[in-house]
C-alpha cells in the first residue's frame, strides 16, 4: 500500500519509498481482538531482536517503547480499525494497520496502489516447487483510487489529484 506500491508500479519516478504499509482485513468487533492483535505484533518482535540478546527480561512495554512509533485505534460507525506503525533508526517505518472497515483507505490518487499478495502467500502454503524468475505467482496492482489509469498518470508525471477532500483526515 502506498509509497511502497508506488514505488513496484513506478520505479524511476525520483520518489522512492519511505515505509512499508502493509494491510490486513481481520475482524476486530471487540476491544479484546484489538489487544490480541497488538499484543500479537509486540510478541513477535521478540522473534526479530538478535541472537544473544535475553528475550525474558525484555517486556512488552519496553518493545512498544523501543519499536512502536504509533498505535492508533479508530472506532467509529464506518471505520473499524487499527494501525501500528513500527520504526527503526533510519526513520524507515512498517506500518501495520488491521482493518475490520474503513471509509477512505488513501489521501491522494498517487497513495491509493496496492500490491494485493494474497496469491503469493497461498503459493507458500500450499507448493512444494520452489519460485523462480519463470515459476512463479502473479501479485496484482490496484488502486483504490477507482480509476487506474488515471492514477497511474498523476504517478507517473507527479500530479497531485483526490476525490472527496472533505473525507481526509488528520
Amino acid at each position: 500500500n502506498g509509497s511502497a506500491a508506488s514505488h513496484v508500479l513506478v520505479k524511476d519516478n525520483g520518489l522512492g519509498c519511505k515505509d512499508l504499509d502493509l494491510i490486513f482485513k481481520v475482524d476486530l468487533p471487540t476491544e479484546a481482538e484489538f489487544q490480541l492483535v497488538r499484543d500479537v505484533v509486540l510478541g513477535s518482535l521478540l522473534n526479530f531482536l538478535p541472537e544473544g540478546v535475553n528475550k525474558e527480561k525484555i517486556s512488552r512495554v519496553t518493545l512498544k517503547e523501543a519499536y512502536v512509533q504509533k498505535l492508533v485505534k479508530v472506532c467509529t460507525d464506518s471505520d473499524h480499525w487499527s494501525l501500528i506503525s513500527l520504526s527503526n533508526k533510519d526513520g524507515r517505518n512498517i506500518e501495520l494497520k488491521f482493518v475490520n472497515s474503513i471509509r477512505r483507505q488513501f489521501e491522494f490518487s498517487v497513495d491509493s496502489f496496492q500490491i494485493i499478495l494474497d496469491s503469493l502467500l497461498f503459493y507458500y502454503d500450499c507448493s512444494e516447487n520452489p519460485m523462480s524468475e519463470h515459476f512463479h505467482p502473479t501479485v496484482i496492482g490496484e488502486s483504490v483510487y477507482g480509476d487506474f489509469e488515471a492514477a497511474l498518470d498523476h504517478l507517473q508525471n507527479k500530479l497531485i489529484a483526490t476525490k472527496n477532500p472533505e473525507e481526509i483526515r488528520g
